[in-house]
Formats: structure tokens, C-alpha cells, sequence
């Protein structure tokens, strides 16, 4: 486990915190006394894979292939829960104007990708852990230290990737299927890295490692339990494994791919995705 940010006691440090070490992911107002008039509140957190039956995870792409996984590791965290709402699809976006950014700067509000973005909300939860989630496993873990927020209403959350042993996600497994009569398995494997491969000119790397607008319907209460998931099996929708096979295989005779070819291109872009890959529950303490 490593933290990646102190704990935050009111939004001006949250907001000099955000702004030096993460990059400003936005501010969180806590304490009886902020502006909000809301109560701060601390919660157990909880991450796992998603929710199956014990066994091996498969899957099958809108394409035909039956993907098969033998690992799928994913370094989770820091944590955001906002009060804006979700983007209606993955690809929606608005414009932020000049004067909302120039508000911005004096507000603790939080945004997304520059000049396109979800529009302005407040961070009203964080978990500043980082650890390991075995994506493949529907067991949860408990993060030493929690999260902590305010009451508010919670409509979205964010993930942040930074590296762990060198990587956000590994994976590994085969991908099957029957091409012109004949089965074709291809055993791969490969990582996301948070670095300059996964950047364009609109998207820097402290703007590409940003996964926001996940729907997050909730409210943060004391005592209760957050609990994060990972699913894994829309990881390949989109890719053609038929081009890892003109590589060289590796010395453990699979074959890797990278975001020059169409499997770590897919692969990418949809780990990164705002739906289907993270889920967040939370569940009040049981009163008694």
C-alpha cells in the first residue's frame, strides 16, 4: 500500500494539497463548521473484483472472442466522489467557458480534462490509499484508513492510475476463436502504464491517468462502508487478437501486446472507461 496524499482536514489544505501533488483534483470541504453546514464523516473502504461465482472469469467480445483471464491486477486509487452528475455516455463532453475556469481557480470545485470536462462539482469524499485489487477475485479487502468526505449527496466519483511495480493493470489470459472453420487461441499478455504512452496533445499524462464520471449514486455517512469493485471483462471489446500473432512470442510464449497495435489500443481505452469497469456501493452502519 502506499498513500498517495495526506489526509485533508479542511478544503483550503485539500485544495493546496490537490493542486501540488495531484494535480488538482478539486477540494473537499469537511468539518461542522465549512460553508456547507454538512458533517464530516469518516467510513470503512472496502475493494474487490466484481461479484461472481468462484471459477476461472470468460468472457465473450461482440467480435467472437472468448477471452479467458489468468490475471488481471489493478493498482487502485487515490479515490474521488463528486457531486456532479455522470456524463450520459463515455464519449460525452462539455466546454468549459473562461470565465467558469477563471471562478474555478478561487472555488474548490473539481474538473476534468482541461478544456473539455463534466462540468463543475465538488469533491466530497476521498480515499488517498493506493493498493492492489486482483480484478479476477470477488473477495473485498479492507483499505487501512478508510476514506473520509462530508454528507453530501454523492452522483459520480473518480479514479485516479498512478503505477504500482511499474503498472496500473496487468493481464494475462487467451483469446479464442473460430476463424474460417479453424479455432485460433492466442495467449496474451500486457500492462497499462501511466506514462507518456497513453497521452495526446489534448490529453496530458496528469489529465490521461484520470478515469471521472463514474455513476456513483450514494451519500457518505459515519461509520458506513464504501466499497469499490473492478470488472475486467470489457477490457477487450473491439480488439482482433489476429494481429498479436505476426509478432515474435515472448520467452513465456504468449504475445504482448502495446498501444502500437488494435488489442492495446482497445485495451486502453476501455480500462479507462467511465461505465463498466468500476462500480461504488456504500452501505450505512447498522444502528442499534
Amino acid at each position: 500500500m502506499n498513500r498517495l496524499a495526506p489526509r485533508l482536514t479542511s478544503w483550503l489544505l485539500a485544495l493546496g494539497a490537490a493542486s501540488l501533488t495531484l494535480g488538482g483534483a478539486g477540494a473537499l470541504g469537511l468539518g461542522c463548521g465549512d460553508s456547507t453546514g454538512q458533517d464530516h464523516v469518516s467510513f470503512a473502504v472496502q475493494v474487490g473484483g466484481f461479484a461472481h461465482p468462484a471459477g476461472p472469469v470468460q468472457t465473450t467480445t461482440r467480435a467472437g472472442w472468448t477471452i479467458t483471464f489468468t490475471r488481471a491486477d489493478v493498482a487502485l486509487g487515490p479515490v474521488y466522489l463528486n457531486t456532479l452528475a455522470p456524463l450520459a455516455c463515455d464519449t460525452c463532453s462539455a466546454r468549459a467557458t473562461v470565465r467558469r475556469r477563471f471562478e474555478d481557480f478561487f472555488v474548490p470545485r473539481a474538473w476534468a480534462h482541461g478544456e473539455s470536462h463534466l462540468g463543475a462539482g465538488l469533491v466530497v469524499g476521498q480515499v488517498t490509499r493506493q493498493v492492489r485489487v486482483d480484478a479476477l477475485s470477488s473477495e473485498v479487502r479492507a483499505i487501512d484508513g478508510g476514506g473520509d468526505g462530508i454528507d453530501l449527496e454523492v452522483r459520480s466519483a473518480e479514479v485516479w492510475m498512478y503505477n504500482l511495480d511499474g503498472a496500473v493493470i496487468r493481464v494475462a489470459g487467451t483469446a479464442s476463436r473460430t476463424v474460417d472453420g479453424a479455432n485460433v487461441e492466442v495467449p496474451f499478455e500486457g500492462s497499462l502504464v501511466a506514462d507518456e504512452s497513453i497521452t495526446t496533445a489534448q490529453a496530458p499524462l496528469d489529465v490521461a491517468r484520470r478515469v471521472r464520471g463514474i455513476p456513483a449514486a450514494l451519500t457518505l455517512s459515519e461509520g458506513g462502508t464504501l466499497t469499490v469493485r473492478v470488472d475486467p471483462r470489457g477490457w477487450f471489446e473491439g480488439a482482433d487478437f489476429r494481429e498479436l500473432t505476426t509478432h515474435a512470442p515472448t520467452v513465456r510464449n504468449t504475445f504482448a501486446f502495446s498501444p502500437a497495435d488494435n488489442v492495446g489500443r482497445a485495451f486502453l481505452n476501455n480500462a479507462r472507461a467511465s461505465r463498466g469497469v468500476y462500480s461504488f456501493a456504500f452501505a450505512a452502519a447498522s444502528s442499534r
